[in-house]
């Protein structure tokens, strides 16, 4: 028995050994070689890559074309089950990996008809665009040719990737189209209209904060401190039972998204040049969505943040300008109210009479299941929303749908000289509509639009209407000259943070109805008031700023209720008036106080406006209000004597009710904080990065493998330095630089987690420690420690007879 259980022991450690030299083998295999010859079809001559410490590929090459073979080359080495999830992503093609859960996701692109509309955005490009394309389908293709075996995400999901098409980048690029997709604001508000009154919902939606009203003033009486809240609010409450919550109604609320980004004239740097500063805030996740990359190409030098899949730098410098982006919160897309007639409602109303639906049947593939047959119908205004709006059918309006909104005119970055040179281009780019900051070595400075934005005709786009009788609707778009420039202003300095540029005078359109940006623009302009002369550290410590006045105003308001109880306080009053008077004002990992007033906050919202919005859901049963200037109504109400908006178990005591709400809040803070006290628990034990791999959800070994590790971190949502993370999900700043065009040897960069998607990669998570610290490394490396040499082949760019799959 005893050499039994010692054979059998034997065996186990064998399988063991045997089993992790396999999973071994499935993550180190894929990793390339990073050096020597390598042949891809196409090539007008030899390209050099050289790759830098942290990974990121230099490439020089002949022309424009070889480069970008190359960057397809680099980066599907290092992102290809990105490359393959992002294009699957926007064609509806999820399901066909991970099965039921992600029909709905696939229906609703599909119902975008997003394959079809990139074949036509690639017939109307011009040939360079094309020519790009291509050269990048060639290197993304050969790489996968030259890969040892597929990345484990492949093996795990017993799949192939597909050769990679011209079109694959187009819908990588659709991809970015989320940016511009706002109807969930226009459903709140269209079911808000229907359920109460008209001064209620203006109450409730408003446009911008008092931030932004300093910085672009065009609704000042908004910010007036003895402002009231509309009769029509206590008429909606009474005789209604009030309770201290209406749980769902509140969303979550919508944090601010987005990005900040700033440029600075010479007047106010060191040495008399111009710098730009620019931070994008997206879903994070692993690996980051950008891609750095440095290419070279006759004369031309263009380096920065590319998205893989796409042969474009979409923020960068090319030496003698640099740009970045911001979203502009905007409204670009409206929901279409369909008056249906016929017996069977087979017709729907149209400015020229009755119209058929036309229909198509797009069939979703579901691993482990049946293929869905999902039937679309589509109207002169775009396709109808699988969801209804007020028991009706809706169509989409949206200029992401329309072929000429989409390009990759950004490349052209490559050649301009200065901001008059590069206006035009970005104006001319096709994007979601965006913000475009400029800064060139000459010292000029500058902003603009970018996109397509339509031209409204009897309506704002706040809320769904019908346009069958023709006097509401689009009436074209704006050409790129008529959209607004800002060209080195008087103050030195121009900023955007996704706040409203523009008061009314300005110009004339109504962009947006829901500007989330703010108080970081408001704070990034007063600290750069503020100082006398900079240089990119100090930027780059500016993008790290975590001072948030928006809590500020919570903690006045608290500890004013906490004090007015002067007796019989009690040890649990007494600790939240010390940690509260102990907060710093900033969202620092070690601040006190300020998990308080997070959940504080989150709380006022729900208690005070939950019980205005019931009638809406009645009448829309999925209705939720997610507003992002939602703290403009409450301070509102919170500073108003009208005792009637107070919940029915306050009594009409507003203290006494502001008291209960905050020691129920510490209650739960410190349930969930497992009963440590109050003044142990700081901003970094609720704030900790959230980044997970598309796979970790499937094992927590996965997971511990795959995802980065749950650091505290400093930031908040309503902070320059944003992070915001719930049930899951975070977004943040996935890249932060700071560049002065001629001078990227003195720029800065920050990276979440790290260049390569490999998980044994050492570019994994190498930059995941900095990122967390707010440590920034040198834009442009010169630490070369590897290269290959990429040569022309036989075979001609992008025929798929030479990829062996």
């Amino acid at each position: 028995m005893r050499r039994i259980w010692s054979l059998a022991g034997c065996v186990a450690v064998i399988a063991l050994v045997a089993a992790t030299a396999a999973l071994y083998g499935l993550l180190r295999l894929p990793l390339h070689n990073d050096s020597g010859l390598r042949f891809v079809p196409g090539l007008h001559g030899a390209v050099e890559v050289a790759f830098d410490a942290i990974g990121e590929p230099h490439i020089k090459a002949r022309d424009r074309e070889d480069a970008y073979a190359a960057l397809g080359y680099a980066t599907a080495r290092d992102r290809l089950f990105q490359m393959d999830l992002l294009r699957r992503k926007t064609g509806g093609r999820l399901a066909e990996l991970f099965g039921q859960a992600l029909v709905k996701d696939d229906s609703w692109s599909r119902a975008m008809g997003f394959e079809r509309l990139a074949g036509e955005i690639l017939r109307q490009l011009p040939p360079g665009q094309q020519a790009a394309l291509t050269s990048y389908a060639a290197g993304v293709n050969q790489a996968m040719k030259d890969a040892p075996v597929w990345p484990w995400e492949f093996v795990v999901l017993g799949y192939a990737p597909e050769p990679w098409r011209r079109e694959d980048s187009i819908l990588v690029a659709l991809g970015l189209a989320d940016l511009s997709y706002s109807v969930d604001q226009e459903r709140t508000a269209s079911v808000m209209r229907a359920a109460l009154p008209p001064a209620v919902v203006e109450f409730l939606t408003p446009e911008s904060d008092c931030y932004n009203e300093s910085l672009a003033p065009r609704a000042p009486d908004r910010c007036l401190s003895d402002a009231l809240p509309p009769r029509e609010l206590e008429l909606l409450l009474h005789g209604r039972e009030r309770t201290e919550r209406d749980a769902a109604l509140i969303g979550g609320t919508r944090a601010p998204r987005g990005s900040n980004g700033w440029v600075v004239a010479p007047g106010r740097t060191r040495d008399g040049r111009a710098i730009l500063a620019n931070d994008m805030h997206l879903a994070l996740g692993l690996p980051n969505i950008w891609y750095r990359a440095d290419l070279s190409y006759g004369p031309l030098r263009v380096e920065g943040l590319t998205l893989p899949g796409l042969p474009l730098v979409i923020a960068g410098t090319n030496g003698r300008v640099a740009w970045g982006l911001t979203s502009v919160e905007g409204d670009f897309a409206d929901l279409v109210r369909l008056r249906l007639e016929g017996v069977d409602a087979s017709t729907y109303r149209a400015p020229d009479g009755a119209r058929d639906f036309s229909s198509r049947i797009e069939r979703i593939g579901v691993r482990g299941a049946s293929d869905v047959e999902l039937r679309v119908e589509d109207t002169i205004w775009g396709p109808v929303l699988p969801d209804p709006l007020l028991g009706g059918k809706v169509a989409l309006r949206w200029t992401m749908l329309e072929a000429s909104s989409t390009n990759l005119g950004l490349i052209d970055m490559d050649g301009v000289s200065n901001v008059k040179e590069a206006l035009p281009v970005l104006r001319s780019a096709g994007v979601p509509p965006l913000n475009g900051l400029l800064a060139d070595s000459s010292g000029s400075i500058a902003w603009t639009f970018m996109g397509k934005m339509p031209k409204r005709k009897g309506f704002d786009g706040l809320f769904a209407e019908y346009w069958d009788d023709g006097q509401i609707g689009w009436d074209g778009h704006y050409t790129p000259r008529e959209l607004p420039t800002i060209i080195d202003p008087a103050s030195g300095f121009i900023v955007n943070a996704n706040q409203r540029m523009l008061s009314s005078a300005d110009f004339a359109p109504g962009i947006g109805h829901d500007y989330s940006g703010g108080y970081r623009a408001w704070r990034i302009s007063q600290r750069l008031r503020e100082a006398k002369q900079v240089d990119e550290k100090d930027m780059a410590e500016l993008q790290l700023d975590t001072v948030t006045d928006v809590y500020g105003y919570y903690r006045i308001v608290a500890l004013r209720a906490l004090k007015e109880q002067s007796r019989d306080r009690g040890e649990e009053l007494a600790d939240l008036i010390r940690v509260l008077e102990d907060w710093d004002g900033r969202a620092e990992a070690r601040s006190l106080g300020l998990p308080v007033l997070v959940e504080f906050r989150k709380a006022l919202i729900e208690s005070l406006l939950s019980p205005l919005l019931a009638r809406c859901r009645k009448l829309e049963p999925g209705f939720v209000y997610d507003w992002s200037n939602v703290d403009e109504p409450v301070r509102t109400i919170l500073e108003s004597r009208q005792a009637d908006l107070w919940p029915a178990f306050a009594n009409g005591d507003k203290n006494a009710f502001l008291r209960s709400l905050l020691t129920k809040t510490a209650e739960r803070l410190r349930q969930r904080h497992e009963g440590r006290s109050l003044s142990d628990i700081r901003w970094g034990d609720a704030n900790r990065v959230e980044m997970a791999h598309p796979l970790a959800a499937a094992s927590p070994i996965l997971a511990s493998l795959l995802n980065m590790s749950h650091a505290k971190l400093a930031g908040c949502a309503q902070c320059v330095r944003y992070y915001f993370a719930e049930n899951g999900k975070s977004s943040g700043a996935n890249a932060r630089m700071v560049i002065s065009p001629g001078r990227e040897t003195d720029g800065l960069m920050q990276m979440a987690a790290g260049q390569s998607g490999q998980l044994l990669s050492d570019h994994y998570d190498d930059q995941q420690s900095d990122w967390v610290a707010g440590h920034s490394s040198p834009f442009r490396r010169t630490d070369t420690i590897a290269s290959i040499s990429l040569r022309p082949s036989a075979t001609r760019p992008g025929s798929l007879a030479s990829i062996h799959f």
